[in-house]
């Protein structure tokens, strides 16, 4: 029987369980039916370890509720971040660790030199090939530095020490703690912090996106592909009914929600010729493919239509390359309200203001879905003149809302 372990070899596997218990939160046993009893047991034991002073327990009948619960207004660190100190290692991994970094401290040693050095010193017999691949995965990561004398490749410790830094420039421990709140990778800044023993009592945010940052490991490798213009294999699940499927696509762009901070991606479908987005929480592994000869024609047909968006969508399939219209005319007292035009000079996005008369203004606007913007024209819904879009359904749901407000609070007998 496998026996419980706080450490997890797969951050996926603890994702959706942390993502689930904060957004929806207050589920019971009884509520994850995909998985075995004793899984949800033992992931709700880690979630309770790792954020104990946020989890929230309450009883419904005989049933226990748990949720997670943040006021980001009031924590100066989120505590997603216990998350990603969780990643579990073997005896061996720490061991050699240790010991690799006691070997080059002062020394620049070859492989063999270093096998040798690990035998005479501490009575081990370490395979060359294991300190091989050991010591390459932490050139890669900055940790050792490898250089060619004759046909030999010597490692040495960088010597890039974090405290040294911060030390050297001054405002640079502020800098790290206020990018240790940021969303994408603040994890990176908590994990510096750490190092240096800090912690953040200066910044506060009143309204902190924190779950999005379980996204981190799925953005960095997007974000590795696009670097390096290639196409890439996306694992995904989808959020409406939790069917699992693939995507072969160009990754172009991330686009991040100035009201939930969620994130997108928008990529390239070669198969279908056209762009999509989606929704980067749905994604569960990223494969990189091969290089995409063509990528800049890509990137400039995506930068060619991005002001057609309004947030992130393409539009229904069948219709792609379809714009939609919209213009909206608005009435302002000009002796009071004129920050209700800055407003929508502000907020416009790619459309057009235009004066029409004294007190009345217009907004124009192509967009690939006008629906996205729907939201943000009802903000004015006191001020509508008129409303017209050649998105029929739109219309119709304008049309009938503003009926219907003229039903419920006796417009109509006006």
């Amino acid at each position: 029987m496998a026996v419980y372990s706080e450490l997890i070899k797969n951050f996926e596997k603890i994702r959706e369980y942390v993502r689930d218990f904060y957004i929806f939160g207050f589920h019971t046993r009884e509520s994850f039916d995909a998985k075995s009893k004793r899984t949800y047991d033992n992931e709700k034991r880690r979630i309770e370890s790792w954020l104990s002073d946020h989890v929230h327990t309450s009883l419904e009948g005989h049933k226990k509720k748990v949720s997670v619960q943040v006021d980001s207004g009031n924590i100066f660190q989120n505590p997603l971040y216990q998350c990603y100190r969780s990643k579990t290692f073997t005896d061996n991994d720490i061991r050699l660790h240790f010991i690799l970094m006691d070997a080059l401290e002062d020394n620049a040693m070859s492989v063999s030199e270093i096998a040798d050095y690990v035998s005479a010193n501490y009575g081990m017999i370490i395979d060359v090939q294991i300190i091989r691949i050991k010591l390459k995965e932490y050139v890669k990561e900055g940790l050792v530095s490898e250089v060619k004398s004759g046909r030999n490749i010597l490692y040495t410790k960088t010597g890039c020490y974090t405290d040294d830094i911060v030390s050297r420039y001054k405002g640079l421990g502020d800098m790290i703690k206020f990018f240790s709140e940021e969303n994408p990778f603040g994890v990176v800044g908590s994990f510096i912090m750490d190092k240096l023993g800090a912690k953040n009592n200066i910044f506060v945010r009143k309204h902190a996106y924190m779950v999005h940052t379980l996204d981190d490991e799925i953005l960095i490798d997007i974000m590795g592909a696009m670097e390096q213009k290639k196409a890439v294999l996306l694992s995904c699940v989808s959020r409406k009914n939790d069917k699992k499927h693939e995507i072969t696509a160009v990754p172009m762009k991330i686009h991040c929600s100035v009201q939930t901070g969620r994130n997108y991606l928008i990529m390239y479908f070669t198969k279908q010729k056209r762009l999509m987005s989606v929704r980067v929480d749905s994604i569960v592994k990223v494969t990189p493919l091969d290089v995409v000869a063509d990528y800049d024609t890509y990137y400039r047909y995506y930068e060619d239509n991005r002001r057609f968006l309004w947030g992130t969508s393409f539009g229904k399939a069948r219709k792609y390359g379809q714009k939609e219209h919209i213009h909206m005319e608005i009435a302002v007292d000009e002796t009071k309200e004129m920050y209700v035009v800055k407003r929508l000079e502000r907020e416009k996005r790619s459309g057009t203001v235009a004066k029409i008369s004294n007190g009345l203004y217009s907004f124009d606007i192509d967009l690939f879905d006008a629906n996205e913007a729907f939201p943000w024209i009802k903000t004015f819904i006191g001020r509508i003149v008129a409303f017209e879009t050649t998105n029929e359904e739109l219309q119709d749901k304008f049309d009938s809302d503003i009926a219907r407000l003229y039903e419920i609070y006796g417009g109509a007998d006006k």
